[in-house]
């Protein structure tokens, strides 16, 4: 039981994480419709830092458990 809500916490971080992302990119592409290029900076910055993903978290998801 307890790891089918931990599974679907995972789900729901998961989830949320593309969704703020795609928010991100949306927000990218207003403002350099607008010419805003310090807000395009930090909106990539915080989108590279959703999008880095760790080599821990690679080997974690890779990785057989048994």
């Amino acid at each position: 039981m307890s790891y089918l809500l931990t599974n679907m916490e995972e789900v729901r971080k998961e989830n949320e994480k593309r969704q703020r992302i795609l928010e991100l990119k949306e927000a990218i592409k207003k403002a350099e419709a607008e010419w805003n290029t310090s807000d395009v900076e930090k909106l990539k910055k915080e989108l590279k830092g959703l999008t880095h993903e760790s080599l821990l978290d690679k080997f974690k998801k890779n990785s057989v458990m048994y």
